[in-house]
């Protein structure tokens, strides 16, 4: 491949981005990989119209190391690229070992502070077959053998983008000696101790000699279980829609049960994708499966899932915190703060107009939040009857695991809001006026 060949590759993969952000910063490790890429992106600019810069991440792992920013420093002059070293401490019992515990921290250091831009990655076709055939061995479903995307969102509007994904590294430094760029060799590397050492020196090499191809079949096999994966999750989305009931985030538990496993796990999974939170092994789900079908789920389950609980209740269900402090009891005075912790959830109180509570009310007066009031009455409409707080919670179907953290607000004494009930008809805010809005997050 010429050098033109290869930077009209990168330039083509930019302009497939949808609305590309000006900034875009490079995780410069360097070594061959990110050296070409930082070469390529710096010829690039004027034609892309982006403003390059370039960090390296010094992570203290291998003796010498210090000195690597020395060579990335000396390549980002040549090419006037602005350059910063950011210095990273490593957990040494991360559970998933120091492999995964680096890439974690070298990778919260690229994106810290990059709110509008793109983070460009260096990984090319022979590190997405290692990747690929990895998680194979580690028996991942379709979205791990799906490896890595060329284009990811991460946060509200970063963006991580690999545009050397589709090429062999061979034709990288092909280019890094016709370019004479000097670059780094991680003795690390070399290591087979480590999982994608060993794969990357001695499994692959010996798969490609027997069997032409393979590191290309292997990444083909990634983008078609990449189109797999987008088919599942579109499925998935159909049947959320399906499920979804207006005004939160609870579902629809009988439709629910009539979906196969296979589109109720593919649901879950997608849940989870959702939210951030690592898949479940296969046994897992399946059980967690096996008990939302149970008969008695629908009285009240709340089934445990890594960071969150899958949650069923009556006609509903739902994924809550797994941290919320349920059947804790909480006390403590109210002074119109937006924004208060409240049993693992998070209370806010957001300005509004002719709804929740009446502001006017609030003014001047003692307002405390207290959970779990047994004696406590309240009336939603006006005129009709004062209910116990069991009928409310009923009635408004809350979870009786959460009953006694649920929020409630008095104001000089009178029972004023329950979080998941309503206001109380004296306290209800006139249309047109302003208003206060509570909401605890675990009911949003």
């Amino acid at each position: 491949m010429l050098s033109t060949e290869l930077a009209a590759r990168v330039a083509a993969s930019w302009r497939q981005l949808s609305a590309p952000p000006r900034e875009v910063r490079v995780g410069l490790s360097g070594g061959l990989d990110s050296s070409v890429l930082t070469h390529v992106l710096g010829g690039l600019r004027s034609a892309l119209g982006i403003e390059l810069s370039a960090v390296h991440v010094s992570h203290g792992l291998v003796a010498g190391s210090e000195a690597w920013g020395d060579v990335c420093a000396e390549l980002c002059a040549a090419l006037d690229v602005p350059f910063t070293v950011c210095p990273v401490e490593v957990d040494r019992a991360h559970p998933c070992g120091l492999e995964a515990a680096a890439r974690e921290a070298r990778r919260t250091a690229l994106l810290r502070g990059l709110d509008r831009g793109v983070l460009a990655l260096a990984h090319h076709r022979d590190d997405q077959a290692e990747t690929i055939l990895f998680r194979a061995l580690r028996g991942s479903g379709v979205k791990g053998l799906a490896g890595m995307r060329d284009s990811v969102d991460v946060g509200a509007a970063a963006r991580i983008w690999r545009p050397l994904l589709d090429i062999p590294r061979q034709l990288l430094h092909d280019y890094a000696l016709r370019h004479g760029l000097r670059w780094i060799d991680d003795p690390s590397n070399a290591d087979t101790a480590f999982t994608r050492n060993f794969l990357r020196n001695t499994i692959l090499p010996q798969l490609d000699a027997r069997f032409t191809g393979a590191s290309a079949n292997l990444a083909r096999l990634g983008r078609l279980a990449g189109e797999a994966e987008g088919l599942l999750e579109e499925l998935a989305d159909g049947d959320l829609e399906l499920l979804s009931l207006a005004g939160g985030t609870r579902l629809s538990y009988p439709p629910a049960l009539a979906l196969s496993s296979a589109r109720l796990r593919n649901v879950l999974r997608r849940l989870l994708g959702q939210a951030g939170l690592p898949m479940p092994d296969e046994n897992r789900l399946r059980e967690v499966e096996r008990q939302f079908r149970e008969s008695g789920a629908a009285s009240g389950s709340r089934i445990p899932l890594g960071k969150v609980a899958l949650c069923v209740y009556r006609q509903h269900w739902w994924l809550e915190a797994a941290t919320l402090l349920v059947g804790a009891v909480e006390s403590r005075s109210w002074r119109g703060e937006a924004s208060v912790p409240w049993c693992g959830g998070v209370l806010d109180f957001t300005p509004v107009v002719g709804q929740g509570l009446a502001a006017d009310l609030l003014k001047s007066a003692a307002c405390a939040l207290q959970s779990r009031h047994p004696s406590a009455r309240m009336r939603l409409h006006a005129g009709g009857p004062s209910r116990s707080l069991k009928n409310l919670w009923q009635e408004a179907g809350v979870p009786p695991w959460l009953r006694d953290a649920v929020p409630m607000l008095w104001v000089d004494g009178r029972l004023a809001w329950i979080a998941g009930v309503g206001v109380a008809a004296e306290f209800q805010c006139p249309s047109g006026q302003a208003g206060i809005l509570p909401r605890w997050s675990v009911f949003a």
